[in-house]
């Protein structure tokens, strides 16, 4: 059997951290962490080791935007998928996420089988 894909989710709020979380378990492929705040990212990551991250945009400390610029300037997470799970998303917010890093998105509310398709579309390419 492949070895599992590791997903970390990062959302400040945690009923959506938990929802994603759910749809990504009931998977059974993945093996998934949850931080919820963007300071928590990096020594997470660091730990973790994510194949892919759920990045919300809006966070209090440090938000979406430099997290994925963060991430990006570090060696060791260059290969690391990034999607953007927000509810505020115009084309001038796409652009920005999509310059700092990001290789796609999902806009809440999602329907779980979305989020599933494109998770799995990613992890495909890692």
């Amino acid at each position: 059997m492949a070895e599992e894909k590791k997903i970390l989710i990062v959302d400040d709020d945690h009923e959506m951290a938990n929802a994603l979380r759910r749809v990504l378990i009931n998977q059974k492929k993945y093996i998934v962490d949850t931080v919820y705040d963007g300071l928590a990212v990096e020594p997470k990551y660091a730990e973790f080791k994510p194949d892919l991250i759920l990045l919300d945009l809006r966070m209090p400390g440090m938000d979406g935007f430099e997290v994925c610029e963060r991430l990006r300037k570090d060696p060791s997470a260059k290969d690391v998928k990034i999607m953007v799970v927000s509810g505020a998303l115009d084309l001038d917010c796409v652009e920005r996420f999509m310059k700092a890093g990001a290789n796609d998105y999902i806009t809440k509310p999602f329907r779980n089988e979305s989020l599933a398709f494109k998770v799995e579309r990613l992890l495909s390419t890692a």
